[in-house]
């Protein structure tokens, strides 16, 4: 079955977006298998001036995500725009962390292989996360990296583990108690856990049922003796209070709370279109990017 792109799921822009006036903004996109989202930031501003989001419908592989994004891009309303510059987080299952003492740049890829399957051409990059001490190592799609570069003048292209990491590590930097975190989007979640200032878990899962999402979460809570009556579990992403994934969670973990996205920046106009735990990794990333 041939992939095709939803028209946008979600799509918020501000009345008074400034299209051609050049280098004003810098543009962030979360790139996925299962969608796609951009994110105008204003950073003279402090604000976002838009956010919109897309579905890929029957897509196989990520590998054929940016010819999906690029289709949707060129019929958008940000395709004329000059950016200041362009970020591009890739969200993805094919990855490792590696501990900063541990980590040699020449064996990144056999570190990898050691942890991932990959059928498809690829760039194997690695990034430091210094909040954790650590360096993620992932596999780049060629076919994603080649058309990104065509596409954008210097293109920064980054993991979606990194911004989430830090942006997370920096949130709960004070906290003594045990944090559990889910990060969750279209067919992929991530959990973490923090305990006195250090991350002890992260990684990512596929799903595609409600019961998916609550056995990984309750698996992960009995490997590491979180006792799910105390634990408190910190929800972010694009998840809703009235969704299925919550009512079944909820069953189990009494104490959850949504995860508020902006830390600094503000929408334009001073008000939130959205829930505030929406598109956490998305915008956050204007932090480290």
């Amino acid at each position: 079955m041939e992939a095709i792109i939803t028209k946008p799921a979600l799509s918020v822009i501000d009345e008074n977006l400034e299209r051609f006036e050049p280098f004003k903004y810098d543009l962030i996109i979360y790139l996925s298998q299962h969608s796609a989202a951009c994110c105008l930031v204003d950073p003279k501003n402090e604000s976002y001036a838009a956010i919109e989001q897309v579905n890929f419908m029957n897509n196989q592989s990520i590998e054929n995500s940016f010819n999906l994004f690029e289709n949707y891009f060129n019929n958008s309303s940000f395709s004329a725009i000059k950016f200041k510059s362009v970020a591009v987080i890739i969200a993805s299952e094919f990855y490792t962390l590696v501990p900063q003492a541990l980590f040699q740049a020449s064996a990144a890829q056999s570190i990898l292989q050691l942890n991932t399957k990959i059928d498809f051409e690829v760039e194997v990059v690695s990034q430091q996360i210094n909040s954790v001490e650590s360096f993620i190592v992932f596999a780049l799609p060629l076919a994603i990296k080649l058309g990104l570069e065509k596409r954008f003048k210097d293109v920064k292209i980054i993991h979606h583990a990194q911004p989430l990491i830090s942006e997370s590590m920096t949130r709960f930097k004070n906290s003594n108690e045990k944090t559990l975190l889910a990060h969750i989007q279209n067919g992929q979640f991530d959990l973490m856990v923090i305990e006195n200032h250090k991350m002890i878990f992260f990684n990512s899962f596929k799903f595609v049922s409600t019961e998916d999402v609550v056995y990984y979460t309750l698996l992960v809570c009995e490997t590491l003796k979180l006792n799910p009556e105390e634990i408190t579990l910190q929800l972010c992403g694009e998840i809703e209070k009235k969704s299925a994934i919550y009512a079944l969670l909820y069953k189990y973990i009494r104490n959850i709370e949504f995860l508020n996205s902006h830390r600094t920046f503000k929408y334009s106009g001073g008000y939130s279109p959205l829930p505030s735990h929406f598109f956490f990794n998305l915008i956050n990333s204007a932090h480290c990017v």
